[in-house]
């Protein structure tokens, strides 16, 4: 009977305001929480592209191999060691040597019967040594070959480096411009939405008071569309999920610089690591073409044995030899070899000198783009102030007017313009860092 009840007096309560169509209080409704929103600064920004972005830890891997490959050419200095062991069974008519594999053992048919035909045993355990005593030189320079390839590989892990941080910085700067401008349009086109609206015009005035404000929202729309592209792109440039929510922090503001051009192109041949490979390029190519010179030059070695076998365990027959060796090698490809090396020698000093010609040019364009936005984003940023002051002043004590309409459209335009000068200064600045491949004080 309790249950019963409490069964009838949970349907009566519930009944009415279902049929009435009574919504539940929210708050007593368990929401889940929506993904937490990461935040992202231009340093913590720089640091996580460079442990996502592909080309950068593909750079790595090649260091890592460089790496590698002078500790193999560092090995080559010492003496080679070895041991073999070795089973065979062996049926012979005639005396015969075993296959290299085996250690080229001499083995005979047992007694002088050469027609008999059972089978015997050879056990034999070996060890040996190689070591070159003179190359001509094959070994060193196969050093100093990889050691310039461990530089080179460096460099050019460092210039993908520089290329992530530009790309970061672009995408980043670029981001914090979309989010100003959207907040800038976003709070004059409806006050210039309602202006336009509150106007008692004749039909001429109310169509120019219509498309002013009609521009501001195309201006509003425009916005918030390239926001949501500027998002992407971020994500993109820090190589994380396009789904990812964030924010970022940061404040556009003009840091003017104050660059020589000659010295900067001197920075440039010093620091940028594009150079800086080519140079160790240049210096493998050297000791290439001093491998192919050692081709010809003769080689001194010293090499040993030291080996046990018998037909039978313990292994009590042993041998040893200890001897010195000299190899000249006859080759037919020698000038064809160092032909080649030569002209790739001379073709990447083509190549570095058309890359310092190409940095040069680079430095000088990217200190024209600085100084043309840096000198246009004190001109448009003082007309900015003072036709914003003026506006200021005047606009709580003017009435709405056509003319005020036009004066409040000029001011977010001269705004508009002043953000994108800060914007572009700032990219001017990094692509120029990057095109010295040094950070520049303000």
């Amino acid at each position: 009977m309790t249950y019963l009840a409490a069964w009838v007096l949970f349907w009566a309560g519930l009944g009415p305001a279902s049929a009435a169509g009574v919504v539940p209080d929210t708050a007593a409704v368990a929401v889940e929480p929506g993904p937490i929103a990461r935040s992202f600064t231009l340093d913590n920004a720089v640091t996580i592209a460079l442990q996502n972005n592909s080309r950068l830890l593909s750079a790595e891997q090649d260091r890592i191999i460089a790496d590698e490959r002078l500790t193999e050419a560092k090995l080559t200095f010492l003496p080679e060691f070895g041991l073999q062991a070795s089973a065979t069974k062996f049926g012979a008519h005639y005396p015969f040597a075993l296959s290299n594999e085996l250690g080229n053992i001499l083995v005979f048919p047992n007694g002088s019967d050469f027609n008999h035909h059972g089978y015997e045993n050879v056990y034999s355990g070996r060890g040996y040594m190689n070591f070159p005593l003179y190359e001509g030189g094959r070994s060193i320079n196969t050093l100093r070959l990889a050691q310039a390839a461990l530089k080179q590989a460096q460099s050019n892990y460092d210039s993908v480096k520089m290329e992530v941080v530009l790309a970061v910085k672009d995408a980043f700067f670029r981001l914090l411009r979309a989010q100003e401008k959207l907040a800038a349009t976003d709070e004059t086109a409806g006050a210039a939405q309602r202006m336009a609206a509150a106007l008692n015009l004749d039909a001429w005035e109310r169509i120019a008071a219509e498309g002013l404000s009609e521009t501001a929202r195309h201006w509003e729309a425009d916005a918030a569309q390239e926001l949501n592209l500027r998002r992407l792109d971020f994500l993109k440039a820090l190589n994380l999920e396009l789904d990812t929510a964030f924010h970022v922090t940061g404040r556009l503001e003009p840091q003017p610089v104050d660059v020589d051009v000659s010295k900067a192109a001197l920075w440039a041949m010093e620091l940028r690591p594009e150079l800086q490979s080519e140079t160790y390029k240049a210096e493998m190519d050297a000791i290439a073409v001093n491998l192919a010179v050692s081709r010809r030059y003769p080689t001194l070695f010293v090499s040993g044995d030291y080996e046990v076998m018998d037909q039978h365990f313990p292994l009590l027959n042993d041998n040893w030899d200890i001897g010195v060796g000299f190899k000249l090698p006859l080759t037919y490809d020698f000038f064809t070899k160092l032909r080649q090396k030569r002209a790739e020698q001379r073709q990447g000093q083509l190549k570095r000198s058309a890359l310092q010609d190409q940095v040069r040019l680079e430095v000088r364009q990217a200190c024209e783009h600085l100084n043309y936005w840096q000198a246009e984003t004190a001109l448009r940023g003082k007309h900015y102030r003072t036709v914003s002051d003026i506006y200021d002043k005047a606009a709580p004590v003017v009435a709405a007017s056509l003319a005020k309409l036009r004066a409040l459209m000029t001011v977010i335009e001269m705004r508009l313009a002043y953000l994108e000068a800060v914007t572009e200064h700032t990219l001017a600045r990094a692509r120029l860092e990057r095109a010295v491949g040094r950070d520049l004080v303000p």
